[in-house]
């Protein structure tokens, strides 16, 4: 059977220009700001770092006060993380299992927030995660990652050769990726998808709706996989998704 996820991720820049409409007087809004939707709540990071939430319902909505970010990572359920200038994380949300509550004192290059769980890179390229360990998904290998993508319940790095490594629940084949050399690699709920060399993208694990099979012939820059979907950023902006569509979630528009 099929395990039913109620999750979405969403990550948005958004560039608000003046407009000459701006009424005398007020400040016009110049900043980027990044969005980040998780699972019913919304944060947007602005240019100065200053965090500002709303909506959820397990305390994702009360962000950390008096922090400013550098950076604000996407996650796959219902507590969000990001890394302080000087490269420790901090987390806020639904802590269940320890999963918004990451290392102290640890500093981080880069940080993937999965359904259950949350991992980092330190500045050696070696992994560490948090929260839930169910299936062995926040216990990495040894050795140094050049990347990492922590999903629902399982987890992958690149290694420095391009070689991909996975590591956690493995019920549907998603922690075995092929041979050869991926350049960019994105751990959904039950699949995991990657892209090659060339730029073609590569996916494993469940393809109950699809997800896992990529349009052969197709050229991506990036690659992300979701719950029962996934979607690839060609190189002229173009975005192409395939699975499971019953709520539209492949039918990418306006976003060339």
């Amino acid at each position: 059977p099929v395990e039913v996820v109620k999750e979405v991720v969403v990550e948005v820049v958004v560039t608000a220009t003046p407009t000459p409409t701006t009424p005398a007087g007020t400040q016009p809004p110049s900043e980027t700001v990044r969005l980040v939707a998780g699972w019913g709540t919304t944060c947007g990071l602005e240019m100065d770092g200053t965090l500002v939430c709303w909506g959820g319902g397990f305390g994702e909505a009360g962000s950390p006060e008096n922090e400013k970010l550098a950076s604000l990572v996407p996650v796959r359920g219902s507590f969000f993380c990001g890394l302080r200038p000087d490269g420790t994380a901090v987390c806020w949300g639904n802590n269940e299992d320890g999963r918004a509550s990451p290392p102290l004192n640890e500093q981080f290059t880069s940080l993937s927030g999965g359904g259950l769980h949350g991992c980092g890179l330190r500045p050696d390229g070696t992994a560490v995660c948090w929260g839930s360990d169910e299936y062995g998904q926040a216990s990495p290998p040894g050795g140094s990652f050049t990347a990492i993508s922590a999903g629902r319940s399982h987890t992958c790095g690149l290694r420095s050769d391009g070689t991909a490594v996975c590591w956690g629940d493995n019920r549907y084949g998603q922690t075995e990726p092929p041979a050869g050399k991926l350049t960019m690699i994105s751990a959904g709920v039950l699949h995991t998808c990657g892209l090659r060399v060339d730029g073609q993208a590569v996916c494993w694990g469940h393809n109950g709706y699809g997800e896992s099979s990529a349009p052969p012939g197709k050229v991506f820059v990036s690659i992300s996989a979701g719950a029962y979907h996934t979607c690839g950023l060609q190189p002229d902006g173009l975005a192409l998704c395939w699975g499971t569509n019953n709520y539209g979630q492949t039918e990418a528009r306006g976003l060339n």
